[in-house]
């Protein structure tokens, strides 16, 4: 339990939205020892970048960042890398993260047993086909529902994780009142959408939330993933703006990452109306924290006039 507070605290940054409770946290939470934190999502073809802190106790607002940590990563087909200390606990690199290569991150601080953690960076997966569906039926509220389908290459014989998300791009408008002037600028923005886990075997099975999966229980080379979206959902100008779908392939660590911080992120209860107290998950040896790593593949949707 101790542990499940320390990690959730540090990194969330969850800082308490009544200053009036901050004194009576102080007194009914006792002090815990410090403990070393790494987090450090690698990304396919950016360079590295590695936060290193101490947890914090209830009464904090933020965890401590740690400057004075020897980072280094070692890739299986790459000499070692010394991260530099750039600012609040971020140590850096110029080199580039390699899709499908293996990375032990190990973390020296003085006192402290040696923290290390091994990821191996997924390889992109590809998105073939999609399918737009302009009318599929009408919201309580009588706004438009449409759908989006779209299919990915799958390999039965090795262990998949995803998570996608539904986007859009185009060029806008934006006034600069230093200036008074117009001027146009591309721009990249999210829309919402829902899932229906009952059309679809794979997404029957699978824990929320339904957009991070796995191929668990898909058994061909192809899948197809459908999701629906109405019309305010997401701010786009047919034939102005593009829809696309952006799939990130992760690796099994930030796949159980990301299910276990929907529970605690209230996103759904475990029995009746209550929330559990599960321990966060963790991939980091003598410390807390996660270190894992993904690669982005993106696909235009295609919406016939």
């Amino acid at each position: 339990m101790k542990h499940f507070f320390l990690y959730l605290i540090t990194f969330l940054s969850i800082q308490w939205l009544f200053s009036s409770c901050h004194a009576l946290v102080e007194d009914e939470f006792p002090d815990f020892a410090k403990v070393p934190v790494i987090n450090g999502i690698l990304q396919a073809d950016s360079t590295f970048n590695i936060h290193v802190s101490f947890s914090a106790n209830l009464s904090e607002s933020a965890p401590t960042p740690v400057e004075n940590a020897q980072v280094i990563v070692l890739g299986d087909n790459s000499s070692p890398d010394t991260l530099h200390y750039t600012q609040k606990g971020w140590y850096s690199s110029t080199r580039t993260v390699k899709a499908g290569e293996t990375y032990e991150c190990i973390a020296t601080i003085p006192g402290y047993l040696p923290l290390s953690a091994r990821t191996t960076v997924p390889e992109p997966t590809e998105i073939d086909s999609t399918i737009f569906t302009d009318l599929v039926g009408r919201s309580e509220d009588g706004r438009k529902v449409s759908s989006v389908e779209f299919r990915l290459k799958n390999k039965p014989n090795k262990a998949l994780f995803w998570d996608f998300s539904f986007k859009a791009k185009g060029i806008t408008n934006s006034y600069n009142y230093d200036t008074e002037e117009w001027s146009e600028e591309f721009r990249v923005w999210s829309g919402y959408y829902t899932m229906k886990a009952e059309q679809d075997s794979v997404f029957l099975y699978e824990p929320n939330p339904l957009q991070v999966f796995s191929n668990r229980k898909m058994t061909g080379n192809h899948h197809w993933v459908k999701f629906y979206f109405d019309e305010i959902n997401i701010d786009f100008r047919p034939g102005k703006d593009t829809l696309f779908i952006e799939l990130r392939s992760i690796d099994q660590s930030l796949y159980d990452y990301q299910k276990q911080l929907y529970v605690y992120g209230g996103g759904g209860s475990a029995l009746g109306s209550a929330y559990q107290n599960y321990p966060l998950y963790s991939n980091i040896k003598n410390g807390l924290g996660v270190f894992s790593s993904f690669t982005v593949s993106r696909k235009d949707i295609e919406i016939k006039e």
